[in-house]
């Protein structure tokens, strides 16, 4: 159990002696950064306990009929909540539907299984209604919450259910899960560092690397609007137009978490060289010429309010925040930090 998957050894042995000793919880809450593999963890998890292969064989069994189902993705008995993805909560109607679902004991399955992913945008409304069966399910229930930020969970949720926290993976394992995704075919040793330092121990991240030219083009567009900064007087105008354009454009606007991820790698490169006069300790080292450019814009004070502004301005991206208005106000933090005009 468990093999296919990368990494998480103290889970894998926590939830496998948990399936073959059969004493699970019936609430689990998976808690890491999206992409660390929560998601497929509840799903092997789910395989197990909802495996009808005959007593004393180890489960997942693979042959018997909840296996067969679970793997062609169409097993009546797992049910995935995520909300509406254009929402930013899950409401109180998801939970009544999922407590009518429950009502009805397994069709195939030796249990039902439902995960509950990015269960932090629960309203407390839902996550009342949920307590319920966290409280009382019934013996064929298993509940199991995905969740980035258990604190925005309410206390009598947290402590009902079983806590799993997720570490974040090796350099080793995130490149072995890009070439096991057959992505790796001549990939450089740079790009392995990218890949590496984008991923930041998350495998999700660097496997959504796939397109080198693409982000290279991206980068270089960065370079490009930042140095607008020290193109003379007047020109502050021009770069706070074109920042805001780089992170709105429609054609931008998939790729925003790498943007502003090499935003905030390019503007420490360049505090990191204001303040040394050295390439060696850079992220962004191969571009040692563009960052001395911009280097000489402003001082290491005015690039360490720079980095401050980038640094408080990323965490805004993931949450319900309109990109435009982040954008408009990080190009006039960095214009006022640049003294530029």
């Amino acid at each position: 159990m468990f093999e296919r998957l990368l990494g998480q050894e103290s889970i894998k042995r926590t939830l496998s002696e948990a399936v073959n000793t059969g004493r699970y919880g019936h609430a689990y809450v998976f808690c890491g950064p999206d992409g660390i593999g929560r998601k497929s963890f509840a799903r092997e998890l789910s395989r197990g306990v909802m495996c009808t292969g005959p007593d004393g064989t180890e489960k997942p069994c693979g042959n018997c009929p909840s296996c067969r189902f679970i793997a062609a993705g169409t097993n009546p008995d797992f049910k995935l909540i995520s909300g509406d993805e254009n929402r930013a909560s899950i409401g109180v109607e998801y939970i009544r539907r999922l407590e009518e679902d429950i009502a009805t004991a397994p069709t195939v399955s030796a249990k039902k299984v439902y995960v509950i992913d990015r269960s932090e945008k629960l309203t407390v409304e839902a996550q009342n209604a949920l307590l319920k069966t966290i409280e009382e399910p019934p013996e064929y229930v298993m509940l199991i919450l995905i969740c980035s930020n258990p604190s925005m969970l309410i206390d009598t949720v947290r402590s009902r259910v079983i806590r799993l926290d997720f570490a974040r993976y090796s350099r080793e394992d995130v490149l072995a899960a890009y070439r096991m995704a057959g992505e790796a075919s001549g990939i450089t040793a740079e790009d392995e560092d990218f890949i590496v330092s984008y991923a930041d121990g998350i495998i999700g991240r660097g496997l959504l690397f796939k397109d080198f030219g693409l982000y290279g083009k991206l980068r270089e567009r960065i370079f490009d609007v930042l140095s607008m900064l020290g193109s003379g007087k007047g020109k502050a105008g021009t770069f706070y137009m074109e920042f805001i354009a780089l992170f709105t454009d429609k054609d931008n606007l998939p790729y925003k978490d790498f943007l502003f991820f090499e935003l905030t790698a390019i503007v420490r490169d360049v505090m990191i060289f204001a303040r040394t006069g050295s390439t060696q300790a850079l992220q962004n080292r191969q571009f040692g010429n563009k960052i001395e450019e911009l280097a000489k814009i402003t001082g290491r004070h005015g690039w360490e309010k720079i980095v401050d502004a980038v640094t408080r301005a990323y965490p805004l991206t993931v949450q319900n925040v309109n990109q435009r208005m982040i954008a408009a106000n990080l190009a006039a933090q960095i214009i006022d930090a640049a003294g530029v005009s």
